[in-house]
Parts: C-alpha cells; structure tokens; sequence
C-alpha cells in the first residue's frame, strides 16, 4: 500500500469517533468495520445480544467482489444490527481479522456486558471459514449451523442425480429431515 493511502486510512480511523474503522492488511486485503451508535445501545440495552448472534453474509456487491459480514440479535420487533464488517476475501484469516476490527468498535459492555466472552450463541450459514474464524474470536461460544441451510444441503444433496435417490423417494426422505 502506498504512503498516501496508509495516511488516508490513518486519518479515517482517527477522525470516525470509533463508530468505523478500516484497515489494510499485507496481503493487499482491505476491511472496514462499522458499529453505529443505534448498534451499540442494542449490545448494551438488548438482552439478547448476550444470547444469541446472527452472521448473515453476502457477496459479489461490487466489481472487487467485497463480502459484509452483518451481526443481528433477535428481539419482538425482529433483528436487531450490533455491526458490521465487509472483506475482500473470504478466507478464515481475513474473517478473523474482520471480527477483531469489528471488536475494537465495541462498547465496553458489549454482548450485553459480556465483551470478551461474547455471546453464547452464534448461527451462521454453511461457511467453515466463517465458522471458524468466530470460534477463534469467541473461544466460549457455540457456533450453530441456520437450519435453512441444513435443509437446503439436505434438498441440494437428495437432488443431485450422482447421490442415486429416486425421484419418488425424494419427497417422503427430505419430510424425515
């Protein structure tokens, strides 16, 4: 990275009041993270957050093919942003050094005053890399397989003609699941 960028990314995260930060690392990988202050009084106020997180991801945004990565809690009015971090890979590392960025956004109390532990609960879709890099960042969280994505690979795989299920079979074997 050249020194006018450095200097760019250096003012950005000194200037963002700690609610966004972005960071080069040396294999040329860019993250930003982002925790608003509607998402920090959810870590704080919200319960759930201690409980239970969502990752949702999703990819192939922009021309050089970011991936965000979106943490959500579960409230009665639907889910609720505790933040945000978008990659330029989906490798484990670069997951992993996203969520640490994304803690250094964190409230003192975040997680529901549980910040270093986390919460308890992490449910993600059918991503090892993702999976993995939350293990390592919470240690003491169990991270959960969405049950959408079981029953789409359970759909995917009795579809797929090289698994030899027939037709007729399908349907009363997928209802089992």
């Amino acid at each position: 990275m050249e020194q006018a960028q450095h200097n760019r990314l250096s003012d950005w995260n000194s200037t963002s009041e700690k609610n966004v930060a972005v960071k080069s690392l040396d294999n040329r990988e860019m993250l930003v993270a982002i925790c608003t202050p509607l998402m920090k009084r959810v870590h704080q106020s919200v319960i759930q957050s201690s409980e239970l997180v969502f990752v949702d991801s999703s990819g192939c945004m922009d021309i050089s093919n970011s991936r965000v990565f979106l943490l959500l809690t579960n409230s009665c009015a639907g889910g609720l942003p505790l933040g945000l971090f978008v990659t330029t890979s989906e490798a484990e590392s670069v997951i992993f050094s996203g969520i640490e960025l994304l803690k250094s956004l964190l409230p003192s109390d975040a997680f529901y005053s549980h910040p270093e532990s986390g919460p308890q609960y992490f449910m993600t879709d059918d991503s090892l890399a993702e999976r993995n890099a939350l293990s390592k960042a919470y240690p003491g969280a169990v991270v959960l397989l969405c049950q959408f994505h079981v029953q789409w690979a359970v759909w995917c795989w009795l579809w797929n003609a090289k698994n030899g299920i027939n037709q007729q079979d399908r349907q009363p074997l997928y209802s089992l699941v």
